[in-house]
């Protein structure tokens, strides 16, 4: 999903440069191109807190990536995110869930 995402914002944006969208479009069409994303974490007996849903996720850095990818990565995430409306924006996770808690059999 955030591979794809980023793909879609980078052909759909003008705020990089050629150069940067014609580097940027060559990493993230690669084969490879899972490499470049940075994975995400959660502990498993923590990963859902009853009362207020799943807790966000820990993003580990990849330690080997260059500032300038992760910079493109940044630009192209705040310009994805500057498209979306309000309501697609709102983390549901912050939110109480109107659904009534049923305990787990034991």
């Amino acid at each position: 999903m955030k591979l794809s995402r980023r793909l879609y914002t980078l052909d759909n944006s003008t705020v990089l440069s050629d150069g940067d969208k014609k580097r940027a479009r060559e990493i993230l069409s690669s084969p490879d191109a899972l490499h470049y994303m940075s994975s995400e974490e959660s502990c498993e007996e923590e990963a859902v807190d009853p009362r207020r849903g799943p807790t966000p996720r820990k993003v580990r850095r990849l330690s080997w990536e260059r500032r300038k990818l992760r910079n493109i990565k940044v630009i192209l995430d705040e310009a994805y995110f500057a498209t979306l409306n309000e309501k697609q924006r709102v983390n549901r996770t912050e939110d109480e869930s109107s659904r009534p808690i049923t305990p787990s059999p034991n």
